[in-house]
Parts: structure tokens; C-alpha cells; sequence
């Protein structure tokens, strides 16, 4: 070779990119090289990656780690993973999994992960909950130290949007501060125990540890969202779609995100199917399974198609998403809308016909109980499943007809209470949307009478219905009463822990002197050893305590001959402006 050509030769490898080392790839990449370590089923390329996420990050970007030292501890050190949640204590495993994820079929738990049992995968039911590596090891809740080393590290202006959102504040559940904290008052999802052990272990009569605290704490952190919870959208290999894999990612979330994505029923699942009972996925959701689905969903409308956030309106900030979502029904709904807003029902929430047949929460009792394995003074016996037939409509605070679904509440041994009897909103109407919900509450009273766990704070959770839209309730159901009386009877079947399952029900009744929760029963209740009645049945003894004085009546019918009319000829109804056409 001549003097000349070594030169160029030389000149053009200096000129050749060259890759960094980078013991990520070099082990992850080789699939011999992981099968010799026991893991080749994580082996994965950066092509894959790349593919799948549609992103160019690099492995340390998005996990952290130190891609330069070449040792499996070294390597690994300072490096974020899944984090398995374990139904004792809710404590985190962060060490690396024998077996990657699984996905199934099922709506609710397609993710999962798995374990060894002689020699087959089997699913790990040791396991409570799965949160992405954007969460914190002990609190189970955001960890925006990670957040902004990994994603915020590329979507700068993302993450500082989403660090002051709703959504990562956690600006609504966090403020529910105590039992009988006098701005919110007591709440059916329980209190936000950070913060709040002292003022707490005040008005308790039984000792409750730190630690118990925490694991209370623990269990509301599993719901509240991070980066990846939103964007991250894993699935099952597809050799058709590369697309499609573990690293998946998603710029708009899908409607499934909002329910825990197949992690369980988390995340807006549980405070909408399994509370509210009025969920917009229904079906496997629903608490009893199969409540029909909202109708939106067979039509394929999402849920940021009616609620606005950045996807319409990036003015709104990222991760901002819009409660309210009534204005959103004009967009497809403009005729029905426009005539509503002149008919003779004007004055009710397009809701507050269009829902029907609510599941759910049919009655919530906090008391003393285990929850991941520790005995402590608040668990919540909610599973006190059934069926509301019609929500129970009232006046909210700028006198628009609303439907809600009253249940009766619970929590035993507190010592006070500050609380004035009768109707409770949430939040005040002159909030803005984005900062306040329609959601009232009925306080009843503080009450002994219990053999033990007195004395018993009593209230009436109203969360308002948004959910499960579908065909019109019938004149009748509002009307049938002459003075305007609204009456429901509930049917549930209790599963949860303390007895054996029972079956039960009692009658809402609203009227003019004010609104009942009246004529519990249930069948014989076995408990189970160590439990006590009073602490997951407390109506057992208290009964039709459950009541508040005020006017809960709908307005009586002047023209009782138009509802005649009106159930006979439907066209009649929308051609005289009684309903919207």
C-alpha cells in the first residue's frame, strides 16, 4: 500500500462514527450472551427500542444506570425498574424478575407477571398492584427526581406542565385532609393520610401505628399517575406490527389508560365503575360485573374527545384534563342541545335523564380491620355491591337538576365532630372547572349505640353521575309521585372481608321533609373470626339513622295530562318543548 492510500485509509476511519461503550447494549443486545446469564428473554435492540417507543432514547436515558461500567451490579447501580407492589405491607420488589411481563385477555389484569411453580409459569398472586419505574420505592407515588432525569430530560416544558397539574399534585384527593376536616369533610375514598397522622390519632380512640399510616397512605398512592401511566402502552410482541411490543409508547392516551391500562381496576376505574358505579367502560369493570358500558364507547368517543385537555386546548397545560365536560354534548349533539336549552326541562343536566341503573358503592363503612397484613383503626368495607335503578336528582349549587347516587357512610371511633347537619358541597361553584367537582355530601351525625367502635361518624356520600350515558329514563321514574317524592329501592350483595358473603338492600327516599336512607336488612350475617359487626356493619344496629332534613322533592306537575300525553306520543313531547328533540 502505498504512502499515500495509508493515509486516506487512516483519515477515513478517524472520519467513521464510532459508538460509545455502552454495556446496556452490549449485554441486552446479545441474546447468547443474556441466555448464559439466565435472562434471554430480555434481550431487546435499540432498533426494537426505537421502533416500539418512537423515540430515539437510549436504554440509560430512560432507565438511568451506568452504561459505562461493564459488571452486572455496576452497571444495574443507580437504575429504575418495575415496581411490583406485594400484597403484604404494599412494599415495593425492585430486584430483576426471573420473567418478563405476561399479557392475557382479560380487560381489567391483561399485565401481569408471573412465577415459577414446579416448573410452570403460573401467575404471581403475591402481587397487589404493578406501578412503572416513575414511582417512588417506598411511597408507591410519584418520583419526579426520576421523572425529570428520564422524561423531563427530552419533554422539558411536559414535565414542568404535568409537576403542576391535578393530575401529579394530586390536588383533589389530597385535600380531603382528616375524618371531620371542616373545608371538605369526611370522603368516601377515605382521608390523605400524609400529613394528617397527628391531627388524626387525636379524634381516633384507637392506637394507629406510623407505619399503619404509611400502608394507608400507600394504597391511594397506587392510583396517582406518573409519565408512564398516560404514554406507556405495552403489548404483547406482534411479529405483523414491530410497533407493537414492550416498549411501546403513545402520544395521546387511550381511553384504557385512564382505567390502569390492564393493571388492575386502578386509576379512574375505581372512582367511576367501582364507586360512582356509573363507569364509562362498564362490562368486566362495573362492581357487579356486566353493568351496561357507557353508550360513547360503542360509538368509539374517547375520553379526551369530550373532556378537554392539551390534545384541543394546549393552553390548558399538559396533563390538565377538564372535568366538566357538559359543553362537550353541543359538538355532537348541537340540535338536541340548542332545543333542550328552550324546553321545559331545561334546568336539568343532560345526565340527569340519559343515566340509568347505577352499580357500585351501595354503602362504605371505615373501620378497624388489616390492609396489606397490618391491623389498623380505618379499613374500608366497601364491597357493598349492587344496583341504584335511577340516581336521585337534586338541585346543585347554581340550581341545575343533577343526578347523584346517596349511599350511606361510616367511619367508627371518633371522639367529634365539627359538622353542621344537612346537604355539604365539596367545593365551592366559583371555582373554575379545572379546580372543583359537583360532588356534595349530607352529614347525619355522631352516634354511640355501637357495642363497640363508638362512636360512628354518619354521612351520606352524593357523588354526582356523569358516566354511562345511554337512552333517556322514563317520565314516570321523576313523576310518578303527585308531590314530587323520589323513591329507590337498592339491592347488593356484600364480598369483603370480616364475614361470609350476604345479600341485602334499603330504600332512598327524597321528599319534601328531606332525604332517608331507610329500611336496611340483609340476610344472617356470619362474621368471620376477629371481626366485629359493628365495624363492617354498623347500620346493623343504627339502622335508618341515615337521614337529613331539607326539601329533596322534585317540583310537582301542574299538568299532569301532558305526562300522560308525553308517555303515549314521545313525538308530542319534543313537538309542545317538553323534551329536546
Amino acid at each position: 500500500m502505498t504512502r499515500a492510500a495509508l493515509l486516506f485509509s487512516l483519515l477515513f476511519l478517524i472520519a467513521l462514527p464510532v459508538r460509545a461503550a455502552n454495556s446496556c447494549r452490549d449485554c441486552h443486545e446479545n441474546r447468547a450472551k443474556m441466555e448464559t446469564l439466565g435472562y434471554g428473554h430480555f434481550s431487546v435492540t435499540q432498533q426494537e427500542v426505537t421502533t416500539q417507543s418512537r423515540m430515539p432514547a437510549t436504554c440509560s436515558e430512560c432507565h438511568l444506570g451506568n452504561p459505562s461500567e461493564n459488571g452486572k451490579q455496576a452497571a444495574h447501580k443507580g437504575m429504575v425498574r418495575l415496581l411490583v407492589v406485594a400484597k403484604k405491607g404494599l412494599a415495593a420488589r425492585t430486584s430483576a424478575r426471573a420473567y418478563p411481563l405476561e399479557y392475557g385477555t382479560n380487560e381489567i389484569s391483561r399485565i401481569h407477571t408471573v412465577t415459577d411453580n414446579t416448573g410452570k409459569k403460573v401467575r404471581d398472586t403475591s402481587v397487589a398492584a404493578l406501578s412503572w419505574h416513575d414511582k417512588n420505592t417506598v411511597t408507591l407515588t410519584q418520583d419526579f427526581n426520576v421523572m425529570k432525569k428520564t422524561c423531563g430530560a427530552c419533554h422539558e416544558k411536559e414535565f414542568d406542565e404535568f409537576s403542576r397539574s391535578t393530575m401529579a399534585t394530586n390536588g383533589k384527593q389530597s385535600q380531603y385532609a382528616g375524618w371531620i376536616d371542616e373545608k371538605q369533610g369526611p370522603h368516601t375514598c377515605g382521608p390523605w393520610f400524609e400529613g394528617t397522622f397527628a391531627s388524626m390519632q387525636h379524634n381516633t380512640t384507637l392506637a394507629m401505628s406510623p407505619e399503619v399510616n404509611r400502608i394507608n397512605q400507600k394504597a391511594c398512592n397506587i392510583c396517582h399517575v406518573g409519565c408512564l401511566d398516560c404514554h406507556f402502552n405495552p403489548q404483547k410482541p406482534n411479529p405483523a406490527d414491530p410497533s407493537q411490543g414492550a416498549h411501546t409508547f403513545v402520544k395521546t392516551p387511550p381511553s384504557e389508560s385512564c382505567y390502569g391500562n390492564g393493571r388492575g381496576s386502578i386509576c379512574h376505574a375505581g372512582p367511576e365503575d367501582r364507586r360512582r358505579g356509573a363507569g364509562y367502560f362498564g362490562g368486566p369493570f362495573s362492581f357487579p360485573k356486566g353493568n351496561e358500558p357507557d353508550v360513547h364507547l360503542k360509538a368509539g368517543v374517547g375520553c379526551l374527545d369530550c373532556h378537554e385537555s392539551s390534545k384541543n386546548n394546549p393552553a390548558i397545560g399538559h396533563a390538565m384534563v377538564k372535568r366538566q365536560a357538559q359543553d362537550s354534548c353541543r359538538r355532537c349533539h348541537r340540535e338536541a342541545a340548542e332545543s333542550h336549552a328552550t324546553s321545559r326541562h331545561r334546568n336539568l343536566s343532560c345526565e340527569a335523564c340519559h343515566i340509568q341503573n347505577v352499580a357500585g358503592y351501595q354503602g362504605t363503612y371505615w373501620g378497624p380491620g388489616k390492609i396489606a397484613g397490618a391491623a389498623t383503626p380505618y379499613f374500608k368495607y366497601k364491597a357493598y355491591y349492587g344496583y341504584l335503578p335511577e340516581p336521585i336528582l337534586i338541585r346543585d349549587q347554581k340550581g341545575r337538576w343533577i343526578p347523584v347516587k346517596p349511599l350511606p357512610m361510616a367511619v367508627m371511633n371518633q371522639k367529634e365532630s365539627p359538622f353542621a347537619p344537612g346537604l355539604h358541597w365539596r367545593f365551592p361553584t366559583s371555582l373554575p372547572d379545572l379546580q372543583r367537582t359537583d360532588d356534595a355530601w349530607a352529614y347525619v351525625g355522631l352516634f354511640g349505640g355501637l357495642p363497640e367502635n363508638n362512636k360512628a361518624l354518619l354521612w351520606i356520600q352524593l357523588d354526582k353521575m356523569s358516566h354511562k350515558l345511554g337512552k333517556s329514563r322514563t317520565c314516570e321514574s321523576c313523576h310518578a309521585s303527585p308531590d314530587g317524592a323520589q323513591q329507590q329501592t337498592v339491592t347488593w350483595r356484600y364480598n369483603d372481608p370480616g364475614a361470609l358473603p350476604f345479600r341485602g338492600g334499603h330504600e332512598v327516599l327524597a321528599n319534601r321533609s328531606g332525604l332517608f336512607i331507610r329500611n336496611m336488612h340483609s340476610e344472617k350475617i356470619a362474621l368471620e373470626p376477629g371481626f366485629d359487626l359493628s365495624a363492617l356493619a354498623p347500620w346493623a344496629y343504627l339502622r335508618d339513622r341515615w337521614q337529613v332534613r331539607g326539601d329533596y322533592s322534585l317540583p310537582p306537575l301542574e299538568d299532569r295530562k301532558s305526562l300522560e300525553s308525553a308517555r303515549t306520543d314521545p313525538a308530542f313531547a319534543q313537538r309542545s318543548g317538553i323534551v329536546h328533540r
